[in-house]
């Protein structure tokens, strides 16, 4: 709040209501005949320098009050956002934390798994490169052996299989014949 020149405002506000009054009574007075114009002075009530401190007190006392009420709205809202900042320490910083301590302990477990994924990237790099040496190192013995099977007569074989079952055959059912 800004200091206010109080006494100055009223004064001023006192001094044209003073003005304004002499201008309607000099306004009164020409307006009513001659003999009257005694008796309307004093019915009027010129300002006198008490009414005058006196009107200056009664607006001092009511613009005090007016101060007055606003600093206690004023009190009042402060009071009521110290109690909303207290209320937060009390109820968010607990539990703000549990919750940094919960983030710290799962950044630990992290940082653990982390470290086990590398071990396991590792032992499958290593597998790879060692399935790599062994199919390298056997190609020459796999590509003899897929060779060798292609050039199997499939035909002369079913061709021996079916002489087999021909001879085989008579001398199975006698077998059975001796059981």
């Amino acid at each position: 709040m800004e200091p206010q020149d109080v006494g100055g405002n009223i004064a001023e506000n006192a001094i044209e209501e003073n003005a304004e009054k002499t201008a309607v009574d000099e306004a009164v007075q020409s307006m009513t005949p001659q003999i009257g114009n005694e008796q309307i002075a004093t019915e009027q009530g010129a300002a006198s320098p008490e009414s005058l401190t006196e009107s200056l007190l009664t607006e001092m006392r009511d613009l005090s009050r007016k101060r007055l009420f606003f600093q206690k709205i004023a009190t009042g809202c402060m009071a009521g956002m110290l109690l909303v900042v207290l209320l937060t320490c009390v109820i968010i910083v607990p539990k703000a934390i549990v919750t940094l301590s919960r983030i710290n302990s799962v950044s630990v477990k992290a940082e653990s798994s982390l470290d086990e994924i590398d071990l396991m990237a590792k032992g499958v790099k290593s597998a790879t490169d060692s399935l790599n040496e062994l199919v390298s190192g056997n190609s020459g013995s796999l590509t003899q052996a897929v060779t060798s099977l292609s050039q199997i007569d499939i035909e002369g074989l079913n061709r021996a299989i079916a002489d087999l079952q021909d001879a085989a055959g008579p001398m199975a059912s006698l077998m059975k014949g001796f059981r």
